[in-house]
């Protein structure tokens, strides 16, 4: 390697991390690509700032609210948070890696984690993951410093806890890795015996008090969606579904990365004892949701969390090892998908293969929306599906007078569902832009049902998306 590498690792790694960083800004400035459905969810969740929401916890919608302030209500605005935030994810990773190797793993550590597959797609979308995997990695660090040194370590462990629990509740599997961690590793067992330890879950707990305090008084609907999510009701196992789950994994980390990873686990007895801590907060993770999809589904990053941890141990090993080489061979690998993550998505048209397909048209449609809505003033908006809901709520420009989105069950599917009062309809009339046929049930609501020409969603690689379109009028009530 480079003398100056080696003399000044640090030093380049923070200038690497920061060229990508604004890279990725750049990369995302020009637009081109709609907001995911989720994103504009999350913006508007932004708009009223909570402790909470139907589907997920406030982190994320803050963090919106405050990259819009900056750069406004824009899909950069929305974005623009993400990638800053991996900065800081990927500058914890190297103080976890220093902690457990030298500053050498550490500088591999941070441009690792930066570059990880799975982190320039999320940098490039707002996502809940976002903030979790920096509150993981900084209650990992904080944790670590604690079991070594002592002190207010303790502190910062249950900020990052809490903070975690507050972004999405996956942080919740450090109550599965802590314990896990003291088992298999006597050396920390030191720490079931400090006041610190105690003071910090306790202080995260206590920050996640006002989310359950929201759940309880909002029909439990985040905690009621994350069960429903696990879905375990079925008589049989799919392993066709644990087989999709395994195989994205080489996608999230990375096949050399993931593949090292996995021999330094199972090389259990060479690993020290904070080698070993890196595998409990890794490994279970990951054995948990390969259970899961056995069991139900799992999508690819519901095992997010276990890369930070899982990074830092396959870079500090094959260091250890001498095969620095990997290291640089997986680095060009991770490269060359984050310029087609950053600049596929205007040649994939082209190609006549779309994976951006589902971040294309909504504008255009939300066009035709304001249209329609133009010919009848004060009309109400309303959808029957979430994601056509949060999509036109977002880029129907002006924005409707009101909107709606109806229950046909008496539990909320959804945050529009959970928040929306059908009394702004009052004699107005309604805009229904639907999927699917309007349900009778729902047409008996109004005196009049005027089933309008449909409108279509465009993508470049797929056939036109059909929606049905009503004018409803004479609303009972």
């Amino acid at each position: 390697m480079p003398a100056l590498w080696r003399r000044h690792p640090l030093a380049l790694a923070a200038t690497f991390v920061l060229l990508l960083t604004v890279w990725r800004i750049a990369a995302m400035a020009p637009g081109g690509l709609d907001l995911f459905f989720d994103e504009a969810q999350y913006w508007f969740w932004a708009q009223n700032p909570d402790f909470g929401y139907f589907s997920k916890p406030p982190v994320i919608a803050w963090l919106i609210a405050g990259s819009t302030a900056l750069a406004g209500d824009t899909a950069f605005g929305i974005r623009l948070a993400m990638p800053l935030c991996y900065a800081v994810t990927a500058a914890l990773g190297a103080g976890i890696a220093a902690t457990v190797y030298d500053r050498y793993a550490a500088a591999w550590t941070a441009i690792t984690l930066a570059t990880l597959p799975a982190v320039s797609l999320s940098a490039q979308l707002a996502s809940t993951d976002v903030p979790l995997l920096l509150f993981w990695a900084a209650a990992l660090l904080c944790w670590l410093r604690y079991w070594r040194e002592g002190g207010l370590w303790w502190l910062g462990f249950g900020l990052a806890f809490g903070a975690g629990l507050m972004s999405k509740y996956a942080m919740a599997y450090w109550l599965l890795c802590l314990p896990l961690a003291l088992l298999l590793v006597p050396e920390t067992r030191g720490l079931l015996g400090r006041r610190g330890l105690w003071l910090g879950l306790g202080l995260g707990l206590v920050l996640f008090l006002p989310n359950v305090w929201w759940n309880w008084t909002n029909e439990l609907a985040s905690f009621s969606h994350t069960a429903d999510n696990a879905n375990w009701s079925g008589p049989t196992l799919k392993p066709h579904k644990l087989a999709e789950f395994a195989a994205a994994q080489f996608g999230v980390m990375g096949p050399i990365l993931l593949a090292v990873f996995a021999w330094a686990a199972v090389s259990w007895r060479r690993l020290g004892p904070q080698e070993r801590v890196l595998v409990a907060f890794s490994a279970p993770v990951l054995g948990l949701m390969l259970v899961q999809a056995l069991l139900s589904r799992a999508h690819a990053n519901w095992a997010a969390v276990a890369y930070i941890a899982a990074t830092v141990l396959a870079v500090g090993f094959l260091l250890r090892q001498g095969r620095e080489r990997w290291l640089c061979a997986s680095l060009a690998l991770h490269g060359l998908a984050a310029v087609a993550i950053l600049h596929g998505a205007s040649l994939a048209p082209a190609l006549g293969v779309d994976p951006w397909n589902r971040l294309r048209g909504w504008q255009a449609l939300a066009t035709e929306v304001q249209q329609r809505l133009a010919t009848q003033p004060h009309a109400v908006l309303a959808a029957d599906d979430r994601a056509v809901m949060a999509e036109l709520v977002f880029y129907v420009r002006p924005a409707p007078d009101g909107w709606v989105k109806f229950r046909s069950q008496p539990a909320a599917r959804d945050h529009y569902e959970l928040v929306s009062d059908p009394a702004v309809i009052g004699e107005r009339p309604v805009l229904y832009i639907a999927r699917n046929p309007i349900p009778p049930a729902l047409a008996a609501r109004f005196m009049a049902v005027e089933p309008q020409p449909p409108l279509a969603r465009h993508r470049p690689t797929r056939g036109p998306e059909p929606y049905r379109v009503y004018w409803l009028r004479g609303f009972r009530g």
